[in-house]
């Protein structure tokens, strides 16, 4: 039984826009904001983190043309460098990337769902993370429900904060008391150089963007991949690119330079200065529903992976059993609760220092494929990358400077995320001999 092409050129978008609007729009401004001499900059900053993001999505618009079946990277990989590099990133996706990533947004949904609600405080400790972990449970179970179920989910779970944002910041802005509103806006102290400081700022724009490749990992679900894909890649970047703009655009406004500045609550404080003490909790939940849709796709995603592997004979075989709602069931539960065993034992900052890292790296070297796969078939794409040469190398210079500057600033998890990444070559020799011998 094959999976089933179910997705629509909607379905698609909105899956790209669930998983890039997550934790991180309403984290990363402040940070942002703390490493740059100027409104100007900042906002240009977000801007040249739209661009890069639209590079790579138009890339593997191209290459979920070239190959438009379940797995995103493992496909890109496996079919330009061999099984090896496919099982790595798979491996990664699998250890890191899929898994630290929606173990680290459960325990973030569960920490906004607090604030939301001070009572939940009070539970013993470790509530949060037990919370988590019993979300994702939810979520996986959800997803075997089927693709298009939890491609309408996904819209819901971004749609309803995306509108809920939008209205409350509406209202604050024509009936609110305007609390700092009108204020001059936020200024940084001036660095000694602003490219150093452009470096530093793109790092948190980058986590903040990710997501933008999600569709590329259901292309075997999607109807008429050739026109949906490029589609719906570009379209859910590009509008996820203008509402992140305008939501710091609107911070910049709204906050003084001392509450903006190294802040990673800023959303909460500009409800507040618009609608007084208790807006910050309707923000709060509803910053937690947006963060509960991005995990969702992130589960999805991760099974695809996993399944594209197991029916290459390079993950157990069951992996690639579809249930009769036509998805990998048994991929989305091996994943679900090796995501949620994470979330109950790790923390928040580890889980996304490791999960940022694989992330960049792997996106990396999928993005290095086209150039592989456009010297072998020219003409093979019903899409075509434009701007080729000079898009995918915009998109590795960015990344992998983004890359150093992570190392740099967490060396220590860079380093353990680098050696779980390299246990994945004794993994997948074992992997080999096993499947042979079956």
């Amino acid at each position: 039984m094959k999976l089933r092409r179910v997705l629509t050129t909607a379905d698609a978008a909105w899956l790209v826009a669930g998983n890039m609007v997550g934790a991180g729009i309403f984290v990363t401004p402040g940070l942002v904001a703390a490493q740059l001499p100027s409104p100007v900059w900042i906002l240009l900053a977000w801007l040249l983190g739209g661009f890069i993001s639209l590079a790579g999505a138009a890339v593997y618009a191209e290459l979920g043309t070239r190959l438009p079946e379940a797995g995103g990277d493992y496909q890109y990989l496996n079919a330009a460098f061999g099984p090896l590099w496919g099982f790595l990133t798979g491996w990664t996706a699998f250890i890191l990337t899929f898994s630290a990533s929606t173990a680290a947004m459960a325990i973030a949904s569960m920490g906004y769902l607090e604030q939301a609600v001070p009572a939940l405080q009070e539970l013993p400790h470790g509530a949060t993370t037990a919370g988590g972990a019993l979300l994702i449970l939810v979520l996986t179970a959800a997803n075997t429900a089927g693709a298009r179920v939890a491609g309408r989910a996904t819209a819901a779970f971004t749609a309803i904060p995306v509108g809920g944002l939008l209205l409350l910041f509406a209202v604050g802005m024509l009936f609110g008391g305007g609390g700092d509103a009108g204020h001059e806006p936020a200024v940084a102290e001036a660095p000694s150089s602003v490219g150093l400081a452009l470096g530093a700022a793109m790092l948190p724009i980058f986590f903040t963007y990710s997501g933008w490749n999600a569709a590329a990992y259901v292309a075997g679900e999607i109807r008429s991949p050739g026109r949906s894909l490029p589609k719906a890649l570009l379209v859910g970047t590009g509008l996820v690119t203008i509402l992140y703009i305008a939501f710091n655009a609107g911070l910049l406004w709204i906050l003084p330079r001392e509450t903006l500045i190294g802040s990673t609550s800023a959303g909460t404080a500009a409800a507040r200065a618009l609608l007084g003490p208790g807006a910050e909790r309707l923000l709060s939940v509803l910053i937690a529903v947006a963060i509960v849709g991005s995990a969702n796709v992130t589960l999805m995603a991760g099974a695809r992976v996993y399944y594209a592997m197991a029916a290459d004979s390079l993950a157990p075989r069951f992996l690639s059993r579809i249930n009769r709602h036509g998805v990998p069931a048994n991929a989305l539960w091996v994943g679900g609760v090796w995501s949620a065993l994470l979330a109950a034992t790790g923390t928040f900052s580890r889980l996304l220092a490791w999960a940022t890292l694989a992330l960049l790296l792997m996106s990396s070297l999928a993005v290095c494929t086209i150039f592989v796969l456009r010297a072998r078939r020219p003409g093979d794409a019903p899409y075509k990358c434009p701007g080729y040469p000079f898009t995918p190398v915009a998109y590795l210079a960015a990344a992998l400077l983004a890359v150093g500057a992570h190392a740099v600033a967490e060396p220590q998890e860079a380093l353990i995320g680098i050696l779980l990444v390299a246990a994945g070559l004794p993994a997948y020799a074992l992997v080999r001999r096993v499947m042979r011998r079956a």
